[in-house]
This record gives C-alpha cells, sequence and structure tokens, in this order.
C-alpha cells in the first residue's frame, strides 16, 4: 500500500466525487455476482486507510445492455469500464483506479483482430456505434434513486405537458414525432392515442405492455430495471393525452427484479407528486398499479392482456372492437410497450430536440454469431450490416450465413441482403414485422432451417388455442418441419410447407398465429437449397 502522502491528491479528489465507480446491477450482472463486487468494492475502500473512507464513491447502476461481459464497473469520469469483474479484483480497482486514477489492463475489453484494449465507452464499437436516447440513461442513473432521475432529466417533460399543453396538444405533437409503436407490427403511435381520446365514454386506461413475447428480448425488462421513471414517465404523460386516470403497469413475475424496481419506482414518484391525485398540483389525476403475469400472455397480444387484466383467461379475441375502442372493462384502453412509452418524455424534454423523422430510434436485441452480443440502440433505417459488422463484430467463424431480424413474424436475411434497413415499411414490404427487434446472426455452421422450426416452435408454444389454423396448423407445421429436416420427408413436403404456411398466415386470429409461419417462408425463398439439402437427407 502506498504511504499517505503519495495518495493524499488522489484521495482529496475522490472526497470531492470525481471518481465514481458504478456497479452494473441489471440482472444479467447481479446473475454472475454484481452484488458481492459491490460490497467488496466498499470494504476494500473502507480499508484503504486515511478517513473519509470512499465507500460512498461506489455506487449502482442499472443494465448497459452487454450482460455477456459483466459484471461490469464503470468509472465515467476517468472513461474506464471493467469487464468480468470478479470481488478478488476489488483491492487492485480501489488502490490503481478509485485513488490512483489508473486503469488495471486486464480488466478492460480487449479486441479481438489487434489485441489492444478499449478503454470505456468511447472507444469500444458497441457503445461508441450506437445512438443512446431510449438507453441513454441505462447503466447511469441509479434506477432506485428518484434524485438521480430528476438531476438526468427525468420527469422534465411530464411536467412541460401538465403546466403548459392541452391533451390534444399532446397527441398532435406525438403525430409529428413520427413515434411507431415499438412492438408487433409498428402503428403509428399518435393516431393510435387519438382514437382513444376521440372515443367516447368515461374512465379511460392506459397499459403499459411489458409481456415481449419474442425469444431472448430483454428491451423491456431493462427499461423497467435501469431506468423505470422513463416508463411511468411515458405512461403518466400518455394518460394525460388521453383522459384516463388509471394506468396499468403489465410486467413478468419472473423478472423479480425489475418488478421491484417498479413498485419502488411508482411509490416514489407518488410521494413526489409525479403520480396521484393531483399530478404536480394540477387537476390531472392518475394513479399506477403494477400487475404481475405468470409469462404465459399470448406473447403480449393486445386483447389476451386484456382478458389477463380481468382475471381471465389469455386468450385472443377477435378484432374489431379493437381495444382503443372496447378494451378493459369494456372501456376505451390504450396499449402500448414499454419501449414505445420511454420514448415518450423524448417528445416533451427540456430542448425540442425529441424524436422525428430521422430521430427516430430502435432498440435490438443482437446474438448469435457476433463478438460483443447485447442491446444495441441504432437509429431506424440503419443497415442490418453496420449493426452485425461494425457494432456487434464478427466472433471469429469464417462466414456469416444468414441473419434472422424480427422475431418470429420477421424476416431471415442472406449474406447479400445485410444492407437492408432496420425499418417498419421495409420489413412490412417484405411481408414481415420488425417486431420486438431480434437481431440473431448465423454463422457458417449454423442451420436456417433449424432457426425456422425453434421460431414455429416459440409461436406454438405462446398459442391461446383459440382459433384452429395457430393452435392445430403450428402444430402440422413442426412436424412437417421435423420430417423435412430428418431426411424421412417426401418429394412434395416443400410445396405443402408453403401451402400451409400461407393458410395459417392468412386465416391465423391474431399475430402470434400470423407471425408463426414467417421464418419458414422466408427461409424457403432465400435458402431454399438448403431445405431441399435438408429433404434429401444431407441436412
Amino acid at each position: 500500500m502506498r504511504p499517505p502522502a503519495a495518495r493524499s491528491t488522489p484521495r482529496a479528489a475522490v472526497r470531492e466525487g470525481p471518481f465514481r465507480a458504478r456497479v452494473c446491477c441489471g440482472s444479467g450482472c447481479v446473475g454472475r455476482g454484481a452484488l458481492e463486487v459491490l460490497e467488496a468494492l466498499r470494504e476494500a475502500a473502507d480499508t484503504a486507510g486515511d478517513e473519509p473512507p470512499v465507500a460512498p464513491s461506489a455506487g449502482t447502476s442499472g443494465c448497459h445492455g452487454w450482460c455477456s461481459r459483466g459484471p461490469l464497473v464503470e468509472f465515467p469520469d476517468l472513461d474506464l469500464l471493467y469487464c468480468g469483474v470478479s470481488p478478488d479484483d476489488a483491492v487492485e480497482i480501489v488502490e490503481r483506479t478509485l485513488l490512483g486514477g489508473e486503469p488495471v489492463p486486464r480488466l478492460l475489453e480487449a479486441d479481438p483482430a489487434t489485441g489492444s484494449h478499449f478503454r470505456g465507452r468511447a472507444d469500444n464499437p458497441f457503445f461508441a456505434g450506437q445512438d443512446r436516447r431510449v438507453l441513454g440513461r441505462c447503466g447511469v442513473v441509479d434506477p432506485e434513486d428518484l434524485d438521480h432521475a430528476i438531476s438526468l432529466g427525468a420527469y422534465h417533460g411530464l411536467q412541460r405537458v401538465v403546466a403548459g399543453l392541452d391533451p390534444a396538444q399532446v397527441v398532435e405533437a406525438v403525430k409529428r414525432s413520427g413515434l411507431r409503436e415499438l412492438g408487433g407490427p409498428g402503428f403509428p403511435v399518435g393516431l393510435k392515442w387519438a382514437l382513444v381520446a376521440d372515443t367516447p365514454g368515461d374512465g379511460r386506461f392506459v397499459v403499459g405492455n411489458g409481456d415481449s413475447g419474442d425469444p431472448g428480448l430483454t428491451v423491456d425488462r431493462t427499461l423497467v430495471e435501469g431506468d423505470p421513471h422513463a416508463v411511468i414517465e411515458g405512461l403518466a404523460i400518455a394518460g394525460f393525452a388521453v383522459g384516463a386516470r388509471q394506468g396499468r403497469l403489465f410486467l413478468r413475475s419472473e423478472h423479480a427484479l425489475a418488478v421491484a424496481r417498479a413498485r419502488r419506482a411508482v411509490a416514489q414518484a407518488r410521494r413526489r407528486g409525479f403520480v396521484g391525485p393531483a399530478v404536480l398540483g394540477s387537476t390531472f389525476e392518475f394513479e399506477i398499479e403494477i400487475v404481475e403475469s405468470a409469462g404465459a400472455c399470448t406473447g403480449g397480444e393486445e386483447t389476451a392482456l386484456i382478458n389477463l387484466l380481468q382475471g381471465r383467461r389469455a386468450a385472443a379475441r377477435p378484432r374489431p372492437p379493437f381495444p382503443a375502442v372496447r378494451g378493459l372493462w369494456g372501456r376505451p384502453t390504450l396499449i402500448n410497450t414499454l419501449e414505445t412509452l420511454a420514448n415518450v418524455p423524448l417528445v416533451f424534454g427540456q430542448r425540442d430536440d425529441g424524436p422525428g423523422p430521422g430521430r427516430l430510434t430502435k432498440v435490438v436485441a443482437v446474438s448469435g454469431a457476433v463478438a460483443r452480443p447485447g442491446l444495441v440502440e441504432v437509429p431506424l433505417g440503419t443497415p442490418v450490416a453496420r449493426v452485425v459488422e461494425e457494432i456487434a463484430g464478427s466472433d471469429g467463424r469464417d462466414r456469416l450465413r444468414a441473419v434472422h431480424l424480427g422475431g418470429p413474424g420477421g424476416l431471415t436475411l442472406g449474406p447479400d441482403d445485410l444492407e437492408t434497413a432496420i425499418d417498419h415499411d421495409v420489413l412490412r414490404e417484405a411481408g414481415a414485422s420488425l417486431g420486438s427487434g431480434g437481431l440473431v446472426v448465423l454463422a457458417e455452421d449454423d442451420c436456417v432451417v433449424r432457426l425456422a422450426r425453434y421460431l414455429v416452435a416459440v409461436c406454438a408454444e405462446q398459442s391461446c388455442g383459440t382459433c384452429p389454423p395457430c393452435r392445430i396448423g403450428t402444430r402440422v407445421l413442426l412436424n412437417l418441419i421435423d420430417r423435412v429436416s430428418s431426411g424421412t420427408g417426401e418429394p412434395g413436403d416443400l410445396e405443402s410447407l408453403t401451402r400451409l404456411c400461407h393458410h395459417i398466415r392468412r386465416t391465423s386470429l391474431c399475430e402470434i398465429g400470423r407471425a408463426a409461419p414467417m421464418a419458414v417462408i422466408g427461409g424457403l425463398e432465400r435458402f431454399r437449397r438448403e431445405w431441399e439439402a435438408h429433404l434429401a437427407g444431407r441436412g
């Protein structure tokens, strides 16, 4: 340990607070031991020597979206981000970084191509290539500290709305922003709000849907864990715009950390007057109730969600009437995903730089054959190639075979299609949907037939069973895929697959059934040789 005189200046700097360590305490890092790392850092700081102790300089943050490298410890003032930290590293971190202001090179992320180290976010392509707007406070704000969130801009938009706008102006501003529903087919949010606001009737509801059904998607959970006040603020602004006094925040019960932080955040917001009987001293009344599900809500389908909120079986129902007209308890009901709601405060922030055409972003969950998997936020219209090649990077395997964009209802792209834009309209023209934003990269030794089979199986498992095309058709589809992939199929099976897929897509009641065959349809169009090889026993 250095003598006291040698570290007196850094110690004074620590006391004033410029070197603050943020330990990521999202569920991914917590599962890898982040809480033990935080405790070890505080103990090491306590026993480092001179008074006052530096323990307050080790705080918590929400998820950075890079769980594969956790536990993460960041020193933002030094632009340092440590990966894979263990409690055994605590003493060295305190001595070298917290006190000395120097990095610990072995804890920095290494560039697999050159072997050099990325110091922090600024030079790390995973973060540097993003446009983090919705995720801007995730990994920065302490998700359990309302004052910290306010200092970083939380509830500024709600204050502007309540103090200076009427509901019609709020709806019009959302229309102008061009914001689309971030999940499902991408319906314009402003039009949806207007429909709810213009529907006659009292007792409207606003529901935040945190039950995304796409496999591997964690954006809604990450937002609630990392920046719950962004979701609450968006829900309150939506309630003001459509004339709702009650909101429901629908979360999966297995996301225990997200549920706990949401409950804490709602209680904090109520004590400060951001929700409650007189929001910010106005006549606007808005209460939020948190509802937990068992994770069986038919992929977050809106009508199934309403049934579940009413204590019924989570089954879809025919539309119309749409939930905007006749939803929860028969009242006009606005349902938005949590990512959509977290975008809303950006429209009404302190500065007039909210989202608009050309400024909207989408969070995509990148996984598969990449060096840096995780949650990535990029502007809508970004080519898939930029996310795969520049942000996520190759995992070292020789050749990329395919990229699947958009969850079960998405599109499987070949190596020559990677300039395809991450955009609602582009995917709709191809008959697919962006959905919640999954992006799975397949290498040369991966199989597009197995991927298609997996995505169909996800939809079959989530089927509520109401309509035969989904309940029965997806099971028949799985059997046909298994017969083809095992090499025991018949020459006409690929044509049978095509006909069945289009029938399921055309006749299913809701988006779950309509999305189920998309991976097979796209695979047969772009990768028919692989399907034929499986059929011939060479898969």
